[in-house]
């Protein structure tokens, strides 16, 4: 009798402990994740805490990195202001959060990546740009060019010889004038410079403009022209075409006298003899003339008349 007792007392806990199990296990439901939602503004660098679409104020907001290498001034413990937000700091560069968030027993754990301040500028770089014997390197940052920074220029090769090699200074604009490499063979130079302490590296292959090279080049030219020449006309007369209108030692378009310049026109051989004041005497100036020539007359008969001896002489 007492062991049925004892039975029956034993199912009855039972019952009431299966009974109450499911409302502590909703209790519990009430502060679960579920009730907290955290917003992450990667750009503006804001955390948001809401629980049942509603802000949460001084709820408490843990930051560390993710990475234990990284570094970030916004790790540590924040409390959302009476609108649920926190503002963070912007860090230097791309950094990965995790954020732990409290608020009335309730906690949830969340991750964000936040955008650094400097990745949206240009990082540094050296541009090298050959036209024919003219080499410029320029150095930029932020689409800027970079001044007075300096430009270590040496070869790949040791065994290559390069006339520029050494340290250059680059002017206002950012750039280096370097010269083309002597005799009939390329070059590849690797180039140097440090930019607000970050270190630069670029290499370029600069070709040679030999006057020998190029008129090897045009030599090639002409014996590849002469290889995949199928013109009708005879051969010679195509390769020689070739070579007079692709000849390096041809004149310009622009060579030659100017329009202006050239043999005298009509024009010119009217402007040519005596201006337009000069010319025969009109008839005025003739019967001065003959004026002038009676005056003459009678002063040589006034000179004979006086010839011979005076009055007062005798025989």
């Amino acid at each position: 009798m007492n062991g049925y007792r004892l039975l029956a007392a034993t199912l009855a806990i039972v019952m009431i402990v299966s009974a109450l199990a499911p409302l502590g296990a909703a209790a519990a439901d009430e502060a679960t994740d579920d009730d907290l939602s955290v917003h992450v503004d990667d750009e503006q660098y804001v955390v948001t805490v809401e629980s049942n679409e509603s802000v949460v104020a001084n709820a408490t907001v843990d930051v560390t990195t993710t990475d234990d290498n990284d570094s970030y001034d916004g790790t540590g413990e924040h409390t959302t202001d009476d609108d649920g937000l926190v503002e963070l700091p912007e860090p230097d560069s791309d950094v990965d959060i995790g954020l732990e968030v409290t608020a009335d027993d309730a906690t949830t754990e969340t991750e964000a990546t936040l955008e650094g301040a400097d990745d949206d500028e240009e990082a540094p770089s050296i541009e090298v740009d050959q036209d024919g014997e003219n080499v410029t390197a320029t150095v930029s940052a932020d689409g800027d060019g970079v001044a007075d920074t300096n430009v270590t220029v040496d070869t790949v090769d040791d065994n290559d010889s390069y006339a520029d090699v050494g340290t250059h200074t680059t002017d206002e604009n950012g750039t280096v004038a370097l010269e083309a490499p002597d005799g009939n063979e390329s070059v590849e130079l690797a180039l140097e410079t440090t930019v607000d302490d970050e270190s630069v590296e670029e290499t370029a292959t600069l070709e040679s403009v030999d006057e020998d090279a190029e008129a090897d080049n045009f030599g090639s030219l002409v014996s590849s022209f002469a290889q995949d020449d199928d013109s009708d006309g005879p051969p010679g007369l195509s390769i020689a075409s070739f070579a007079v209108e692709n000849n390096p030692g041809n004149a310009p378009d622009h060579a030659g006298p100017p329009d202006h310049a050239g043999p005298s026109g009509d024009d010119d051989d009217d402007g040519q003899g005596p201006p337009d004041h000069a010319g025969p005497a009109d008839d005025e100036d003739e019967e001065d003339g003959d004026d002038e020539s009676d005056d003459d007359a009678e002063d040589d008969e006034d000179d004979d008349d006086s010839g011979g001896p005076p009055d007062h002489a005798g025989p």
